[in-house]
């Protein structure tokens, strides 16, 4: 079961009426300038500053003019932008600039200038919020303020609007830090059920915060603002110090792990450091790689994963047929597991199209020699279905939701040895 959606990947964003050079989304520009704050490129830039530029009168301007203006206005914010690759678009005429507060460039006057260069009477409102001098940290942050904003398709007053979600995100943020600082939430448990038995497989650990956070935006937020590693290896050690306790000796535990977390090897070394002492463990663990933070490096990801498998621990794909990464995954990833997304397993019974693609996967995964899991299994015949066209476990509702203690027992009409727990073998 992941967390939520993926990170942006750079695409340009095609103006009707401009002909070249289009600005991408402002999103993608920050992403990709976040990128190379990283990398080093920008690193002596200490201040940052981001302005909002609405346009108006493209309306009355003739449409055989329109390609060189927008291409024009393109051009200019361009040059106004920190390295002339920080700007973009967030809506029709209304962009988004990141630049040096103290550029000495008068965003307004020179967009009057484009439209008085062809007659035509162009005004622009522009207004600068200042990020402080963290750059990259600041991008994080602005990034996902944009977004909210755009969510919330509330674009009225937005150097207002926008200094308000960046707030409220670096609050956020700070309260989740503070969260996995203090261990200020919980993991509850749901079980996967082998379909024929009716037995508990293992147990997924889901997070569950405090003061009901909804834990799907906030991982999203602390994928993109880079504070899932500290967050996932939490969980890990949680959940391990669950293994670790003499009445669950029978106990197997799956975690979910963000591709962002398997960039460098530090989440793979924490792991292995907290079953050193107990190495039996990794035999009970299982990671879930979930496509929510895609994995920018399949290779290197397989190889740190793979040292994971090395020492006994399982490495399920999850959320199968949802993202557009799920076959390079497949291809690429040392797995034993494959989770079917949910979103193919409801109205199953109903739907061939589902039936028919469930069934080759099945197939594919059984040549692979890997395990199947559906989850978000909620009827009975849901289950029959699954198991007929040769899923081996199921997760859902019908089986129990997620608890504070793992459920062992089951209460469906196909239920056999209740209480039992198989082995990973």
């Amino acid at each position: 079961m992941s967390y939520i959606d993926k990170t942006a990947t750079i695409r340009p964003v095609t103006h009707p009426d401009s002909s070249s050079d289009e600005l991408p989304e402002a999103q993608d520009m920050l992403a990709n300038l976040r990128f190379r704050l990283h990398d080093g490129t920008e690193s002596d830039v200490q201040k940052l500053a981001l302005a909002f530029v609405d346009v108006a009168g493209m309306d009355r301007v003739p449409t055989e003019q329109r390609p060189e203006i927008y291409a024009g206005l393109n051009a200019t914010l361009r040059s106004i932008s920190l390295d002339g690759q920080s700007a973009g678009r967030l809506a029709h005429d209304r962009y988004a600039v990141v630049h040096a507060p103290d550029n000495g460039r008068d965003i307004d006057a020179e967009i009057r200038a484009i439209g008085e260069n062809k007659g035509v009477p162009l005004t622009s409102k522009s207004g600068n919020s200042p990020l402080g001098s963290d750059p990259a940290s600041a991008l994080r942050a602005m990034r996902f303020a944009i977004e909210a904003c755009l969510r919330e398709d509330n674009l009225e007053n937005p150097e207002a609007h926008f200094a308000e979600a960046l707030q409220r995100t670096l609050r956020d943020a700070e309260r989740f830090r503070n969260i996995v600082r203090d261990r200020d939430f919980e993991l509850h448990y749901q079980p996967i059920v082998d379909l024929k038995t009716r037995t508990v497989h293992h147990h997924e650990a889901l997070s569950r915060f405090p003061r009901s956070t909804s834990p799907g935006p906030a991982i999203r937020m602390a994928e993109e603002l880079a504070l899932i590693e500290s967050f996932d290896r939490t969980v890990a050690e949680m959940a391990i110090n669950r293994l670790n306790r003499p009445e669950n000796a029978s106990l197997n535990v799956a975690v979910n792990v963000s591709g962002a977390s398997l960039s460098n090897d530090s989440y793979v070394s924490a792991l292995l450091a907290m079953t050193a002492d107990t190495p039996q463990t990794r035999n009970r663990l299982l990671i879930e790689v979930t496509e929510t933070a895609a994995l920018a490096d399949i290779g290197s990801a397989n190889r740190r994963l793979t040292a994971l498998k090395n020492a006994g621990v399982r490495i399920c794909i999850d959320d199968f047929g949802v993202g557009s990464a799920s076959f390079d995954y497949l291809r690429g990833l040392n797995a034993d597991i494959v989770k079917i997304d949910g979103s193919l397993v409801r109205g199953l019974t109903d739907n061939s199209r589902h039936r028919t693609m469930i069934a080759h996967l099945v197939e594919l995964c059984r040549s692979l020699d890997m395990v199947t899991v559906a989850e978000m299994v909620e009827t009975e015949s849901e289950a029959i279905t699954l198991h007929s066209l040769g899923v081996t476990h199921g997760q859902g509702w019908l089986f129990g939701k997620a608890e504070p203690e793992p459920r062992t027992q089951i209460n469906t009409p196909s239920s056999r040895r209740k209480g039992a727990m198989d082995s990973w073998g």
